[in-house]
């Protein structure tokens, strides 16, 4: 019976949001359509990204900040200020202290965890690794291939070389030099080409972040020359 149970809740179709902000393109039915939500770091659903809470993983820092620890406004803005706009910082502030309970489960999803993501690609017989920190929402695709979910969507990450990676109110002048490689513990390229290989491989599926943030549907292509599945195009084609 347990196993049963189990197999049902590996049937379930897991939807992975990104931060990345969309201003045109209206995906919040879309997202809500999806049984698992799992959401990252300074997330707030219903900015076009769903309304659906789900889970919320946070990397290291942020978690020991606000969750075994709550810092006050004024450190959080020393802290983080230099890479995120201070209204948005402000927002999300007053937003987790009233609604972190509304989300099934905050946790910290281990950086460390790049050893075990670089050896699941060579089981997987792609010759591309991290070697550098892996980003929160990377970090779960891969646990949650380990656990055996077979129906990942991805949608919000990166997957062209030439997009600056953003996230929710995060300043352009810091996007633009993660960009260039010039800060930051990530590396948005690697990140990118091992999420193409993954969608290409029927690991994940990462078709909607190829939608271009416009009104009407558009496909963006991309230098990995990655197709859409039939299962978004008639989703997206119904939204």
């Amino acid at each position: 019976m347990e196993r049963a149970w189990l197999s049902l809740l590996m049937d379930d179709k897991v939807l992975l949001v990104g931060n990345k902000p969309y201003n045109n393109f209206n995906f919040s039915k879309i997202i809500d359509n999806f049984d698992v939500i799992y959401r990252f770091n300074m997330a707030i659903p219903g900015k076009n990204n769903g309304t659906k809470f789900g889970k919320l993983a946070m990397c290291n820092h942020i978690y020991n900040n606000f969750v075994d620890n709550f810092i006050s406004r004024d450190k959080m803005i020393s802290i983080y200020g230099k890479e995120t706009e201070t209204s948005y910082l402000d927002e999300w502030y007053d937003f987790f202290q009233k609604n972190k309970n509304k989300f099934e489960e905050i946790y910290h999803q281990q950086e460390s965890y790049v050893g075990r993501c670089d050896q699941m690609l060579s089981e997987y017989g792609c010759d591309r690794r991290f070697e550098r920190i892996v980003s929160t929402g990377h970090a779960t695709i891969f646990k949650l291939l380990e656990q055996g979910y077979s129906n990942i969507y991805v949608l919000g990450f990166t997957i062209r070389l030439d997009e600056i990676r953003e996230t929710l109110g995060e300043l352009k002048t810091f996007a633009k030099a993660k960009h260039e490689g010039n800060i930051g513990v990530h590396c948005a390229a690697k990140e990118s080409g091992i999420l193409a290989w993954l969608h290409r491989k029927n690991k994940i599926d990462a078709s909607l972040c190829m939608v271009k943030d416009t009104e009407e549907l558009n496909i963006e292509t991309n230098e990995y020359e990655t197709k859409p599945s039939e299962f978004i195009i008639n989703l997206l084609k119904g939204h």
